[in-house]
């Protein structure tokens, strides 16, 4: 009996699936560190909110059966090959399941990859975006927050009295070293 439950524990913690759910400023942060053009992380933001949610571990089920992965829910059909798929495009030559890490550095490079392919054209929400400029992350390239995100753990939150805004980065880990 003690082996079986075992069993069922370590087949229950192998199946359990990272996911992180990143916020606005994490996100435009993050990718300004990896190099993606400062005039286009707004629309980035605003992809990944209406796409994923902020989340990394997100995989949808598109009408002709393929999937879509990650934060900004690249579609298994042309930008990245399941496991188990030969037909992909894979255009980005990554892992479907890679995209989904709470490492964003696969997916940004994918979604990267994507609009140097087809422009904005693999999102359509970004015609919303495009008309209504609803998202600015200027805020988050202030210096009090960039300081309050690369100390690694945050645990104090911040007023951002000329917005009126309280923000709070609890837990933050950074992926890659900060200088």
């Amino acid at each position: 009996m003690e082996k079986a439950v075992l069993l069922f524990v370590l087949l229950l913690v192998g199946t359990v699936q990272s996911d992180r759910t990143l916020d606005r400023c994490t996100l435009a942060i993050e990718m300004d560190r990896l190099g993606v053009p400062r005039a286009d992380l707004a629309a980035w933001v605003y992809i990944a909110n209406h796409e994923s949610g902020f989340q990394t571990n997100v995989i949808s089920i598109q009408v002709d059966g393929s999937k879509s992965y990650g934060l900004f829910q690249l579609g298994s059909k042309i930008w990245c090959a399941e496991s188990d798929d030969s037909a992909s495009d894979n255009f980005c030559n990554e892992s479907c399941d890679n995209l989904l890490s709470d490492q964003i550095k696969a997916s940004v490079r994918c979604a990267l990859v994507a609009k140097g392919r087809a422009g904005w054209t693999p999102w359509p929400i970004y015609r919303d975006f495009q008309l209504n400029r609803l998202t600015s992350v200027e805020d988050c390239f202030q210096p009090e927050i960039i300081n309050c995100i690369t100390n690694g753990t945050v645990t104090n939150a911040m007023i951002d009295a000329e917005h009126g805004v309280y923000r709070a980065f609890y837990d933050y880990k950074p992926e890659f070293e900060f200088q």
